[in-house]
């Protein structure tokens, strides 16, 4: 695709775990709500287009007086190889800190793959992460799943296998060899803890796997109490075919307390994993604004 255009962006340094850090707004100047994007694995500020589309809509709806902002965690871009999601929520509970500070007055967290593990993992009350107005999930794939669609089911239980017995032995923290990792992830450097995160069914990255129990999975989605929406998309190269994701979708929204999950919820039509198509990009900003209009 052609590279985007410039952009203005204003820039908010702020204090967090991750040192450094700033914040990135785009959208209405002095607008009073904040939509708080968090990109998935190997992503940083700006490298999902979409935010920026959101943030343009966002302009032409005064009303609203919501602006985007994204940010540095600890795992962006190549950092999520020895990241955890639990430092993910310290970095995030931290701009939602500074965006009180500042006079925000509704924030919703919107995570676009494992950007939405994040969110998920914000409403663990172990965290007793500072409170928002409601939540976002674009693209909610499961890693396992995707890893396993790459290299095999039977490769994954081997290199899950020799992930545990570092583990096990207190060395979770050394990095996996690249020929037990999916192609995928041969380029970036992984540890034993991260990737079993990511690839087993007891992983604390697996929020998302069809193949979970509903008494496994409940308990997550009723510990959700502000609005969600949750959107698959439609054609996302990482799930594989077999998923109905739009049953998945019901499933998910069914176990969650009543009237927190939106109606608006479901597939983005024509929707690759990054939503970079442009109709379904429309699609997605439209049924975005409309959730925003409803949060109270």
């Amino acid at each position: 695709m052609a590279p985007p255009g410039t952009f203005t962006t204003t820039v908010h340094p702020f204090e967090s775990p991750t040192a450094h850090s700033c914040a990135y707004e785009v959208g209405p100047l002095n607008a009073k709500n904040a939509l708080v994007f968090i990109g998935g694995l190997g992503d940083g500020p700006h490298t999902v287009p979409y935010p920026r589309a959101i943030a343009k809509r966002l302009e032409t709806e005064p009303d609203l007086s919501y602006s985007v902002f994204e940010f540095r965690l600890s795992s962006s871009f190549t950092g999520f190889g020895f990241g955890r999601l639990a430092n993910d929520v310290a970095d995030i509970s931290a701009i939602v800190k500074y965006l009180r500070s500042i006079g925000k007055q509704r924030i919703v967290l919107m995570g676009h793959s494992t950007g939405s593990q994040d969110c998920m993992e914000y409403t663990s009350p172990s965290h007793n992460a500072p409170p928002v107005e409601g939540y976002i999930l674009q693209a909610p794939v499961s890693d396992r799943g995707a890893i396993a669609s790459e290299m095999g089911g039977s490769k994954l239980d081997e290199s899950l296998k020799i992930a545990k017995e570092l583990i096990v032995s207190g060395r979770g923290h050394e990095r996996m060899r690249p020929e037990h990792l999916s192609s995928s992830f041969h380029d970036t450097p992984i540890s034993a803890s991260r990737w079993y995160a990511l690839g087993a069914v007891d992983g604390e990255d697996n929020y998302f796997d069809p193949e979970l129990s509903d008494d496994i999975i409940e308990p997550y989605w009723k510990r959700v109490d502000k609005p969600i929406l949750i959107l698959h998309s439609g054609n996302d190269e990482y799930v594989p075919s077999s998923v109905d994701k739009d049953a998945l979708v019901k499933r998910w929204s069914a176990l969650c307390r009543p009237g927190i999950a939106s109606e608006l919820s479901g597939t983005i039509p024509g929707a690759g994993h990054r939503v970079e198509e442009p109709e379904s990009e429309k699609w997605l900003v439209d049924t975005v604004v409309k959730f925003l209009q409803g949060i109270k």
